[in-house]
């Protein structure tokens, strides 16, 4: 099989990170009713063709004629039209289903082999094309061709199957910070074991933190799955609710602990004040800045990115937080504004997070969800690991982002109090300063032959407008200083301490007056 251009970097369960269309419609796929069944909608009379004609008196028969027949609906639950005998819960492809199960409780679900065959096409994804083959999302022509690939064998098929669990036993006990246990779900590829439980299975899928997935490589048959609710222990009440889905295109949900090229997590606290805290994605696209694809991502409105913040000794999330389904039912959002923007040359997700508190930990947690989930490849979202960060005490420091001239500046500068609701203000004070410092440094070089010969120019390898890119960094960093709590650690030499009306620019002392702090050394991107 011919690997393409993402599928070459990563391992193949890194490229299904992907956002959604609304249209997707919800449809089941019908396995192939019986011959009586067909008749029967045709034919008033079918009940007595079995006599007349010699039918055989087959049970599937008897029951039409005793009115106990139950059509079996591939992928539809059985407690719609009838709980067949064996109380198996049937799985369709990519469908979520969810489910209540209590404490010491076990269900069984099936997943039939006739959808190994299933040949739908399936939703366009609603992202630009050319995604970044490096670390956040993956290109679309990589799920096409794997689910290509995949109806090119349909007797033999892989099949993923993921669990979310969505809610779990709260504590009853003031104070406790300790989850619940995970759920458990046995996996059988025979027949002859439908009900799979601990010590009787072929595979398990391991659950941890409300998520867990399992790949199943050369599927040929039924699957049967059993999900296992453990006994309640003393101290929480309640029961668990879950998502198991099977699919036979991707994994139906996501989780990415590390970043797979830089083994990092996916977002970053890139700095905080007493209340608020401003997060990076990584580059969403490694595109150059005259395609078309980059226009597209910075102009991609709303963001697709969403940002879970919590504190971090709350227990709200324990034992879901790798679950969207749980995220979006426990988790608290705090009001953030999500902008795209473009830092170190290429597009990332900006969140800035509000209403926090001061000297308090938090973490924050990356989502991709589906608009829409039903039988959409991938729906049931991304989660990347959770990052932590720590407000800063005082409010001599405030962020200021998204300044006009100064693009990379989103971090804390000096400030004061009485800026505490004039955060735009202070950041066009800053940003003032630093674009009229650039003009006389414009009009030198406009007397530089930028567009001249080759052979008469300073460098083939920059030109002048590297040189002014270069010059606007510095010179940004430089009157813009970075600023950090005063009670900050000593022991880090990038912090210089700046005591009251000691700043490196004047104007911080005449105009914005802050208290004493400590300045980070200048950062270049």
């Amino acid at each position: 099989m011919r690997l393409s251009s993402c599928q070459s970097v990563f391992s193949a369960s890194s490229i299904f990170l992907i956002y959604f269309s609304s249209s997707s419609t919800y449809l089941f796929q019908l396995s192939q009713a019986s011959h009586a069944d067909t008749i029967l909608h045709e034919d008033h009379n079918h009940h007595r063709l079995p006599s007349l004609f010699g039918e055989p008196d087959t049970s599937q028969n008897r029951q039409i004629r005793e009115g106990n027949y139950e059509p079996d609906f591939l992928g539809l639950n059985k407690g719609i039209v009838g709980r067949a005998a064996e109380d198996f819960t049937p799985l369709a492809n990519n469908a979520p289903l969810p489910m209540d199960i209590k404490p010491g409780d076990i269900q069984y679900w099936s997943f039939p082999k006739t959808i190994l065959r299933d040949p739908r096409v399936r939703p366009t994804l609603d992202v630009p094309l050319n995604l970044t083959t490096s670390n956040t999302t993956c290109l679309e022509e990589d799920l096409n061709q794997l689910a290509a690939t995949q109806r090119m064998t349909p007797s033999t098929r892989t099949v993923w199957l993921t669990l979310s669990i969505c809610d779990r036993p709260t504590s009853t006990t003031a104070g406790n910070t300790l989850a619940p246990p995970q759920l458990e779900a046995f996996v059988s590829r025979s027949s002859s074991n439908k009900r799979p439980d601990s010590g009787r299975s072929d595979q398990i899928i391991a659950v941890t933190d409300g998520y867990g997935n399992l790949t199943l490589s050369s599927v040929t048959d039924d699957l049967w799955i059993g999900v296992k609710a453990p006994q309640q222990l003393n101290g929480f009440d309640g029961s668990y609710s879950y998502e198991l889905v099977a699919s036979v295109d991707a994994p139906y949900a996501t989780y990415f602990d590390l970043n797979p090229k830089f083994n990092s997590t996916e977002i970053t606290a890139w700095d905080t004040d007493s209340n608020s805290a401003i997060l990076w994605t990584g580059d969403i696209t490694n595109a150059l800045s005259n395609w078309t694809v980059f226009s597209e991502w910075m102009e991609k409105k709303p963001p697709p990115f969403q940002i879970y913040v919590y504190d971090e000794t709350d227990p709200v999330v324990g034992g879901i937080s790798r679950s969207v389904c749980g995220l979006k039912k426990h988790a608290k959002v705090k009001d953030s504004n999500n902008t795209m923007i473009r830092i170190g040359g290429q597009p990332k997700q900006q969140f800035y997070v509000t209403d926090l508190n001061s000297s308090s930990s938090y973490m924050a947690t990356m989502t991709l969800e589906s608009k829409s989930s039903n039988l959409t490849v991938g729906g049931g979202g991304t989660v990347w690991r959770a990052t932590n960060f720590t407000t800063k005490s005082d409010a001599t420091c405030q962020i200021v982002y998204n300044l006009p001239f100064c693009t990379d500046v989103a971090y804390a500068v000096p400030s004061n109090p009485k800026f505490a609701n004039k955060l735009t203000q202070l950041a066009l004070t800053y940003d003032t300063w630093a674009h009229d410092a650039y003009q006389n440094f414009d009009k030198s070089l406009q007397q530089i032959p930028c567009n001249t010969t080759p052979s008469a120019q300073y460098s083939l390898a920059r030109n002048c407008d590297d040189c002014a890119n270069a010059y606007k960094t510095w010179l940004c960093a430089v009157t813009i200083p970075r600023c950090e709590d005063f009670s900050a650690p000593p022991d880090k030499s990038h912090l210089l301490a700046r005591s009251v009306s000691a700043s490196r620019n004047p104007k911080i002392n005449t105009e914005i007056g802050p208290g004493p702090y400590k300045e980070m050394l200048p950062l270049v991107l």
